[in-house]
């Protein structure tokens, strides 16, 4: 047996051995000398090499660097960062920044091309008839862009410019073709110019959901092998691919004669794919004289006047589509009804005007892909208004949501903007709006998971694949203080680029009581009286921004107790910013060569 002593004594040669072999596989590979030339080797002044500084080998783990900021990702207070991870319970582990938020990177727009060449004769048309007839193009445009945007498309109008850069325009410049003619070939030349996407006359509107399988279909992009087109639409719209618009152009043009009537009926029939435009609503010229003739008569007397009453019947349509298109009516989300009354109301506003029959020539019309639509104001009961406090994940019903900031929430919780450190974190739960509104799709065992959890789950809410088409979100700071105020017109210009219509401006209907036999308010009164809940959500909002030390703290205090509230309200804030912020660039884009207010 070997002696206690001679077992420690091997005990620490072996803890010796180790820790050598262990600095060895640091040390060693750095003990590395310069040669020195042969002609100084001999000189005995030379300093001789230093070695290297001896470093205890490190244990901490490893660490990453913020990603860098990337091109048009703040907007005011807002900061956003688009990555594939965004369903991530909290941001700031990928962005290390507590005020970024991660988003989902923006999908990717589908061109779609329109051709507008006016061409008014001074001659027959006075100056003040010459600006009627470019401002009534210009709405019509206007509302054409609009409507393929909020569907998720990238409008593009096109112009001659366009078509004079096309290799085939010089050929067809010698060529003596009709008017008409002479448009059509020269926006086949301007899309071929400008290569895959979609071909569509400016008066083709798309009118379903956003979630119908032939708009899917567009967006995603046709087969390669086709042009597509659709039955009975007289070139209303084609889709395509760069190298079949370039085969067709170049085929059809070899034949183009002086008499020709149409270009398509001159290309090969297998280039193409026709399918059902079941989606789609062509406004054409006989579609308006057969179900819409006030506006056929409006047109021929007198041009302009016909086209801006065209643009309201076509505005009525797609709003008329929005509305039939959720069954189940339009859920304004109010958690705690006891103290969000006034949180709520400028969505309940909202929810009111887009309920409300628009303004149309044709009272009661139908577009034309639905001619047995249910016209606004002919059901017994309108467009239904709900106030559930919990989000409904449902295709049928359409959702208005507002988000309060954590200290916001609070102040009205207690009816005071005087909030202690104490008051948060003995008197309130954690994370209790987000807890609220995930509660109806969490099941019976909902109550026992983290917030973590339900916060990727209503980021799925907030910008999933459904999300467009069924819901709408803002936070509370972003809107009216004021007891009646009206949304700003700001903000409603921006959701008219989500929904796709114009919304009625200027309406006097109070959100309280219209289109309800029993006042709003009744039903959900607040404890503390709504006057009291504006002056506490004005406050709170003054708080918010405040750089006062005491004010600060307590708002990092409320963001701290509730960090899951506090995240998803930074994730809506900067995902509306940033849907801003991707509008107005395509617009500053397009500005020169849109012939279109903005």
């Amino acid at each position: 047996m070997i002696p206690h002593r001679s077992t420690g004594l091997l005990a620490i040669i072996v803890f010796v051995a180790l820790l050598l072999f262990i600095f060895s596989s640091s040390l060693f590979p750095t003990l590395t000398l310069n040669p020195l030339p042969k002609e100084k080797r001999k000189n005995k002044n030379l300093p001789l090499p230093s070695l290297p500084e001896f470093h205890l080998p490190s244990f901490r783990p490893p660490s990453h660097e913020a990603p860098p900021e990337q091109t048009n990702s703040t907007s005011g207070e807002a900061k956003w960062f688009s990555n594939w991870e965004w369903l991530n319970p909290f941001s700031s582990t990928i962005t290390l920044d507590e005020d970024r938020s991660v988003l989902p990177p923006l999908p990717e727009r589908r061109a779609i091309y329109t051709y507008y060449n006016p061409k008014y004769n001074p001659k027959k048309y006075s100056a003040n008839d010459l600006k009627k007839n470019q401002n009534s193009d210009g709405e019509l445009l206007l509302s054409w862009r609009r409507a393929w945007y909020a569907q998720g498309f990238r409008p593009v109008v096109l112009g001659p410019g366009d078509a004079m850069k096309n290799p085939h325009y010089e050929l067809v410049q010698k060529l003596q073709l009709t008017p008409e003619m002479e448009n059509e070939v020269f926006r086949w030349l301007a899309w071929g110019h400008m290569g895959s996407g979609l071909l569509s006359d400016f008066t083709c509107f798309p009118m379903a959901r956003y979630d119908d399988p032939l708009l899917i279909s567009l967006r995603r992009g046709t087969e390669p092998d086709f042009i597509v087109r659709f039955e009975n639409f007289q070139g209303g719209l084609f889709s395509a691919e760069k190298h079949r618009i370039d085969e067709a152009i170049d085929v059809s043009v070899k034949n183009l004669a002086d008499k020709s009537t149409s270009l398509a009926e001159l290309m090969p029939v297998e280039l193409f794919k026709v399918q059902q435009p079941s989606s789609l609503a062509y406004y054409k010229g006989s579609s308006i004289n057969s179900r819409y003739p006030e506006v056929h008569e409006k047109i021929g007397q007198n041009p302009a006047e016909g086209r801006l009453q065209l643009v309201k019947l076509i505005n009525a349509h797609l709003h008329n589509t929005f509305q039939n298109a959720y069954p189940a009516g339009l859920a304004v989300l109010k958690p705690f009804p006891q103290h969000t009354t006034a949180l709520v109301e400028p969505a309940l506003r909202l929810a009111k005007t887009l309920i409300e029959c628009p303004e149309s020539p044709v009272p009661s019309s139908c577009p034309p892909n639905l001619p047995e639509c249910r016209p606004c104001g002919s059901a017994k009961q309108p467009m239904r208004i709900s106030q559930p406090t919990s989000f409904k994940n449902t295709p049928f019903l359409f959702t208005i949501g507002t988000l309060p900031h954590p200290y916001t929430l609070v102040t009205l919780q207690k009816s005071s903007e005087e909030v202690t450190v104490r008051q948060i974190r003995r008197e309130t739960e954690r994370d209790p709006w987000l807890t609220g509104v995930t509660q109806d799709n969490l099941g019976e065992d909902g109550h026992e998971l983290s917030a973590s959890y339900r916060g990727v789950m209503f980021k799925q809410f907030v910008a999933g694949d459904q999300a467009i088409s069924n819901s709408l979100w803002m936070t509370v700071e972003s809107l009216p203080a004021e007891a009646g105020q009206s949304l700003p017109s700001e903000l409603l210009d921006e959701f008219e680029w989500q929904f796709g219509f114009k919304i009625p401006r200027g309406s006097t209907i109070d959100p309280n009581t219209a289109g309800d036999k029993e006042s709003v308010q009744n039903k959900t009164p607040s404890q503390q009286g709504v006057s009291r809940e504006y002056e506490l959500i004005k406050r709170a909002r003054e708080a918010i921004k405040s750089q006062d030390p005491n004010r600060v703290n307590i708002k990092a205090v409320s963001e701290a107790w509730n960090m899951a509230d506090t995240e998803v309200w930074r994730f809506v804030k900067a995902y509306r910013a940033r849907s801003v912020v991707e509008r107005k660039q395509w617009q500053e884009e397009e500005r020169k060569f849109a012939s279109s207010s903005q």
